[in-house]
Formats: structure tokens, sequence, C-alpha cells
């Protein structure tokens, strides 16, 4: 009996320290990790990087450390890690094959996040919808609608599709199309455009200044094509002003817009 109990007590004294020192170990290596992703957080807000891509990097730093954590603890209490990792491996490998189509996401996710055709912000167009990108994770990529609609795309189908971004550049072009009845005084209705237009201090004269001319004869109106530049967060607002703004110009010095009609001639025969 007293053997067994001093066989344990020198087992204890053995084993104790180490797994002490694991101990410590873990709690040192969680807090570095914490003040390590704190830091990094701060360089990169900093650099002035995507939110998107910083939440990534972020994830892929406090998983590297905490890998370490786990192997350096591990070592500590003697457990052999070759064989962790070859397991871990085996699993790693088994999982890719039942996970095919998510790391396709991720890979997309990815390679979205470094190419950066769009960035957390952005007024994007994918297929038939239209948003603010919200987020983009390895996994999905979040955009909210005009209407407050939240669609998660998949990385690998947004990848995949035909994006436009509307808002990468700082300026764009509003393009409205007016028609005018035949009658009209084509000089007379270019200066009322052109005064309608000039009247917006939104406006820009760069990279070209107001454009107004005669873009195609139609079945019942001659269509005018009005072009002018504005600052990309301005371009709704601009428009919808000038839609309106156009039509009481017009109305005020009596230049009607006319509407589809279809004249009918009739031929008697005796």
């Amino acid at each position: 009996m007293d053997k067994i109990f001093d066989d344990m007590l020198e087992f204890l004294k053995g084993t104790i320290p180490d797994f002490l020192l694991a101990l410590a170990i873990v709690v040192v290596g969680f807090f570095l990790t914490k003040l390590i992703v704190m830091l990094s957080r701060k360089a990169m807000d900093k650099s002035g990087m995507d939110y998107s891509l910083e939440k990534f990097f972020l994830n892929c730093i406090r998983i590297v450390c905490y890998i370490i954590i786990l192997i350096s603890a591990l070592s500590q209490l003697g457990i052999s890690t070759t064989g962790l990792i070859a397991c871990f491996s085996a699993g790693a490998a088994a999982v890719a094959l039942a996970l095919k189509d998510s790391l396709s996401n991720i890979a997309s996710g990815i390679i979205l996040l470094f190419s950066r055709p769009f960035v957390t912000g952005d007024f994007i167009e994918f297929g038939s919808n239209t948003g603010n990108v919200q987020q983009v994770d390895l996994m999905h990529t979040k955009v909210m609608t005009l209407d407050h609609k939240c669609i998660m795309i998949p990385n690998s189908l947004i990848s995949s599709m035909e994006v436009v971004n509307y808002t990468s550049l700082p300026q764009r072009r509003i393009d409205i199309t007016v028609p005018i009845g035949y009658d009209a005084d084509i000089e007379e209705v270019k200066k009322i455009l052109l005064g309608t237009v000039s009247s917006d201090e939104r406006i820009l004269s760069e990279p070209d200044v107001p454009f107004v001319r005669v873009k195609e004869f139609s079945e019942s109106s001659v269509n005018f094509i009005v072009k002018v530049w504005v600052n990309a967060d301005d371009y709704w607002p601009v428009y919808y002003d000038l839609m309106e703004n156009i039509k009481t110009s017009l109305d005020k010095n009596g230049v009607q817009i006319p509407y589809n009609q279809l004249d009918v001639h009739i031929v008697k025969n005796d």
C-alpha cells in the first residue's frame, strides 16, 4: 500500500508541474492572442483596409494563434503532436471531400476579398437585383436591397456572375431621354433643357459639361438626350429632381411632351 502511495505521489510530482505549465501556456496564450488581434485591428484600421478583408485576416490570425497554443500545451504534457497532426490531416481531407461546395464558396470568398471587385458599402447590380454590400464573408456575400431585403449570395455564385459596381468611381453620368413634339423649335428646347440642368448646383463641369442634343426621331416625337455628371452619392437625388424640373420647365414654356398617337386616314372610293 505504501508503495502504491509513493508511486502515485511520485507521478503527481512529475505531472503537476507540467500540467500547471501547460495551463499557464493556455492562459498566457489566450491573452497574447487577444493582444495580437487588437494590435492587428488597429493597424488595419489605420491602413483603411476594407471591413470584410480586415475581418478575414483577424480570423486567420486568431485561428493560427489557437493552433500554436494547443500544440505547445500538448507538447508540454508530453503528448506527441505528430500523431495528432496526422489525425487532423486525415480528418481535414475527409471533411474537404464532404464539403467541396462549401470549400468552393470559401475559395471564391478569398478571391473576392483579395481581388476586391466591390467592397463593403458599394452599390452593386447582380442579376436582377441591386443593393449595398453589407459584408463579404468566406461563405457568403451579404447585400441589402433598396427596399431592405437582405440577400445572402454564395460566393461561388457571385464570383461567376456579372456584377456592376456603381460606386467604385467618384462620379457618375446621368442620361435622360426627353421626347418633344415635332412642331417644337429645336434650339429653343435645347436652351430650356440646358438652363434647367445648369440651375442645379450638384451638377459638375468635370469630366464634361452638361450635354443636350437631338438623339433620334421616333414615331411621334423628337427625342433629346440630356447628359450630366454628378457625384456618385448625388446620382438618384439629382436624377429625380431633373425629371421633375425638366417637365416643369417645358410646361412653363409651352413645349409639349407628346404621347403615342396614331393618325388614321380614310379613303372613300366612289
